[in-house]
């Protein structure tokens, strides 16, 4: 995979992203893949597999009125797609976290995309 099609299924996986379309985010990712999202250097989610990925994307999607990642850049190196998101939420529920419905959430963070297969197979998110 070349840089231009990495940037092509980041492009397409933060689209679906985007619009809480949790089948679209599957079809880019490989059936193996892992994801970890850690905040301040500690890992606060890990999940194997495609099959873990989509019941958490599931139950995620059902947490946002409207959230959306934005890239800010891309970067390739190594067979790795890095990027800086600006990422915007407004939640629609009671998070794990305490977190109640209507909060607005804003941040930045990076995300490293590793691929196998022309899919992405590893996503590791850092807020």
């Amino acid at each position: 995979m070349d840089a231009t099609q990495a940037e092509m299924l980041v492009v397409k996986y933060i689209e679906a992203y985007n619009f809480l379309n949790v089948p679209g985010m599957l079809a880019c990712l490989h059936t193996d893949v892992k994801f970890e999202h850690s905040t301040n250097g500690d890992v606060t989610v890990r999940l194997d597999g495609k099959a873990a990925f989509e019941a958490q994307a599931t139950r995620a999607a059902a947490w946002f009125m409207e959230r959306n990642q934005y890239i800010t850049a891309f970067r390739w190196q190594d067979e790795q797609a890095e990027v800086d998101i600006d990422y915007f939420a407004i939640t629609a529920t009671d998070l794990p976290n305490g977190i109640k419905p209507g909060t607005i959430l804003q941040f930045s963070g990076r995300s490293v995309f590793t691929f196998r297969d022309e899919l992405i197979a590893f996503i590791q998110d850092f807020s």
